[in-house]
């Protein structure tokens, strides 16, 4: 699994934690993708406590939880945008040193992924049929 795909994993977990369990091993392995890159270490384990279903033993209800959810995965999305950003940046100057096109592929696939990413990541609640 790639960073941007566990990152795809988290932002649909945020938004549908009101509507299904989200404590699923894609979940929890889409944590553990992130986690060696996500700085404050905080962010990911924060999200990982939202998960347990201990909390809503203790009066965390569903809102509560994806709003918690909510705070935790902006912070991630920036800081896996941030290092996105790095990355291509890194590939950028590889690439006009070696001429390589297996660098030059890499880069345009990212920079690709980047476009598709807004700056800043904002909730959107889906639209309910009816």
């Amino acid at each position: 699994m790639r960073v941007l795909e566990a990152l795809r994993i988290l932002e649909e977990a945020t938004i549908d934690c009101k509507t299904r369990s989200i404590d699923t091993p894609e979940v929890r392995d889409a944590l553990d993708v992130i986690a060696p890159y996500c700085k404050p270490k905080w962010k990911v384990e924060g999200f990982r406590n939202c998960l347990k279903p201990s909390l809503r033993q203790h009066g965390l209800d569903l809102e509560g939880q994806q709003q918690n959810l909510r705070v935790y995965f902006r912070g991630i999305y920036g800081n896996m945008r941030g290092l996105l950003c790095m990355q291509i940046g890194e590939l950028n100057y590889r690439y006009k040193r070696t001429k390589d096109a297996a660098v030059k592929a890499e880069l345009d696939r990212l920079t690709a992924e980047l476009e598709k990413l807004p700056e800043r990541w904002e909730y959107r609640a889906p639209k309910v049929l009816s």
